[in-house]
């Protein structure tokens, strides 16, 4: 076996801690021209990702070197050999104040339940025409993973999990042709509702106007860009921002102007990023961090809590803001600028500020609404009172509200 054969190697002087994470991956891919398939292909990977550790003092204080290497099947016993020496050498480099690597044992297992025509029935209830727009292209990508994380303090666990990606290339024509870029990603299935409204915003874009120089209105966010949003509190109680001083936050203080309650947590239905384990083989721990904005807990793995002398959480698999008491529709009385999609929001998870280009949005002057495209938004999290909607939905490693309604923010538009 690879796994035992590197641990035997490992157990020698000059390694303090080692860990290995073996991973394996089978996975099926299709790419599609409109509703042509082009390619498909089938994938088998195994790697081992290993992690060495050099403890050493210096004034007083014992430190921690670490160097990681991939370690590949074909390897024979003396190129491994050889790899470990140069990784030894380079671990000598690294001064991490110590922490210890997981030496808790657990026997937890997680199953996947997937059948094996899955990914052929997506393909095919796939929407690819519509009355007036189709996908352009797209491209499947659903990977069977299997890891299993060993260290020397005897843990040896295991995940697997299904994880399903989908891209796809939307086009509509109406004066101009329009493409929009989308992409889904789940345990599975993909939500047939998402791939509906993707195709729905097609066709309003192709019929935009530029959006308007307008003030003091609110600002509606829905879709990928609410989780960006919620990274700044996301991240400020983390411990890796604690520990390097990019957070002052302390528990029982409040965080933002807004009401939120936020959880980690490693479990969430239909989430390609649930896990049993962490990378270092910590049972990861479902954590209230914010409740009604008030920060309760300090999430972080092994390594930092150690340093903040607090409960590991695990890395970050999930996070989770409970949805509001507000419905969408309410959001949209009056005057507002609903953004569906942009080209590109970002949240700096330090300073608060947000902001990105408006790639498709509803305007409304309180009478009539239209889609525009173009201008931004922008603003500072720290500055803005927001409300989340009672629908919920769930992006990447997110799962909460489905829009959120911000006051206080700019946006910049054409007169």
């Amino acid at each position: 076996m690879m796994v035992e054969l590197i641990a035997e190697l490992l157990n020698r002087d000059g390694i303090d801690d080692w860990k290995i994470l073996e991973r394996k991956v089978e996975g099926e891919e299709f790419f599609f021209v409109k509703d042509s398939l082009d390619m498909n292909r089938a994938k088998r990977t195994r790697k081992f990702f290993v992690t060495i550790y050099h403890d050493f003092e210096r004034e007083g204080k014992l430190y921690r070197g670490s160097s990681d290497f991939t370690i590949y099947p074909g390897m024979k016993r003396e190129e491994i050999k050889s790899l470990i020496e140069d990784n030894i050498f380079s671990s000598k480099f690294v001064e991490n104040l110590y922490y210890p690597v997981v030496n808790e044992k657990h026997t937890i297992s997680r199953t996947v339940p997937l059948d094996p025509e899955s990914l052929d029935r997506i393909i095919h209830d796939f929407p690819f025409k519509s009355k007036d727009v189709w996908v352009n292209s797209s491209e499947f990508f659903l990977n069977r993973v299997e890891e299993r994380i060993v260290n020397s303090k005897g843990v040896d666990v295991s995940n697997a999990f299904y994880r399903l990606y989908v891209e796809m290339i939307t086009t509509a024509k109406s004066k101009e042709e329009v493409e929009l870029y989308w992409s889904f990603e789940r345990s599975y299935p993909v939500v047939r509702m998402e791939i509906e409204e993707a195709i729905m915003a097609t066709r309003e874009r192709a019929k935009a106007i530029f959006t308007p120089e307008v003030k003091d209105i609110p600002v509606i966010l829905s879709g990928e860009s609410v989780g960006e949003f919620f990274k700044y509190p996301l991240y400020k109680t983390s411990g890796l921002y604690t520990y390097e001083h990019l957070s002052n936050v302390k528990k029982g203080e409040r965080i933002l102007n807004g009401d939120f309650t936020m959880w980690i947590d490693p479990h969430v239905e239909g989430s390609a990023y649930s896990l049993n384990y962490d990378e270092d083989g910590f049972l990861c721990k479902k954590v209230k961090v914010i409740e009604d904005s008030k920060v309760m807990n300090i999430w972080a793995d092994v390594r930092y809590a150690y340093y903040l002398g607090i409960e590991p959480t695990g890395h970050l698999t999930n996070f989770v803001v409970e949805s509001g008491k507000e419905s969408e529709s309410s959001f949209e009385d009056g005057k507002y600028l609903k953004v569906l999609s942009f080209s590109d929001f970002q949240m700096d998870p330090v300073t608060g500020d947000f902001g990105g280009e408006i790639r498709l949005g509803w305007y409304s002057d309180g009478r009539k609404k239209v889609a525009v495209t173009g201008g931004s938004i922008s603003g500072n999290i720290t500055k803005c009172d927001f409300a989340l909607s009672s629908e919920s939905q769930l992006t990447g490693n997110f799962k909460g509200p489905k829009s959120v309604r911000i006051t206080g923010a700019q946006i910049g538009g054409k007169m």
